[in-house]
């Protein structure tokens, strides 16, 4: 489990963040909690960059992009048709942070993790031939994915697809990190 929020002032850090999403994905959070917490980060924080503090950017700049980047993920109207998805999606990205490997790791991954569902039910049909190669290729080519996993994606073999569904499937994203890191095998 992350890190309680207690350990930065007012929780307004990643570990806070963090700690915040796993109760949510467990359910001890409520939408209207996390969405109230967001608020109050967004609201302490200076619109203009000449205001904003330096010294997060300065001391852990991938922590701190990785914070707002979630910050903004998470900042939607709480609405029970979102609110599932959204608790699957925050306890993907806790599993990510506590197994990705960094910060860093954890925004290369984040658009494929957002995607997974979507992602691994493309690569069911490209497999089962539903989806053309072609169509394949057309569909990372639009995908917002890294530019080094969008290209391990379109040289991998159908073995390794589906290896990179089930990891993704068990939450082994510091693995599908590591896969990304070389050749598709």
């Amino acid at each position: 489990m992350p890190e309680s929020p207690e350990r930065a002032p007012g929780g307004a850090s990643l570990s806070g963040l963090t700690f915040r999403l796993d109760g949510y994905a467990r359910g001890s959070v409520s939408a209207a909690e996390l969405s109230r917490w967001i608020d109050g980060v967004l609201s302490a924080d200076p619109l203009g960059a000449e205001s904003s503090d330096a010294a997060p950017w300065d001391a852990a700049p991938d922590d701190t992009r990785l914070f707002w980047r979630l910050v903004y993920l998470f900042d939607v109207e709480a609405d029970e048709a979102v609110d599932a998805a959204q608790r699957r999606l925050a306890h993907r990205i806790v599993r990510c942070v506590e197994t990705a490997g960094g910060a860093a790791d954890v925004l290369e991954l984040l658009p494929i993790v957002s995607d997974q569902d979507r992602f691994c039910a493309i690569v069911s049909k490209h497999l089962a031939g539903v989806i053309t190669r072609t169509g394949f290729l057309s569909v990372l080519a639009e995908s917002g994915y890294p530019d080094h996993a969008k290209l391990w994606l379109a040289h991998a073999a159908p073995e390794h697809l589906e290896r990179l569904c089930a990891r993704l499937a068990a939450g082994s994203y510091g693995v599908v990190a590591r896969a990304f890191e070389r050749r598709p095998r």
